[in-house]
């Protein structure tokens, strides 16, 4: 595969912001909560919001809002099919290095 084939199949997870959200998310034994992302990515409210928007309408994680208390409480889990797509970037973008090297 070349470089141009490997980005255009991959154009979600080619956003540096995007992957780290997913590697992060991915990594986590429980639901992330939007502010230990927002801490953990060093990413602004609506940075985080609008990639967050972009991974969950693609169905690579899944958003569940509830309340602490009388505090609103977003979390976010990565979806099988948010596994399945990173571990293909992953390799993808492996074979793509041995290739160059």
């Amino acid at each position: 595969m070349n470089p141009h084939d490997f980005l255009a199949s991959n154009s979600l997870l080619s956003e540096r912001v995007r992957l780290s959200i997913m590697a992060t998310v991915a990594a986590a034994d429980e639901p992330m909560d939007f502010n230990a992302l927002l801490a953990a990515l060093d990413l602004s409210k609506g940075n985080l919001s609008s990639h967050m928007r972009k991974l969950e309408d693609a169905g690579l994680v899944e958003v569940r809002k509830g309340f602490v208390g009388r505090k609103p409480r977003t979390v976010y889990v990565c979806t099988e099919l948010g596994r399945t797509e990173l571990r293909s970037y992953l390799e993808g973008l492996e074979a793509l290095l041995k290739a160059a090297l």
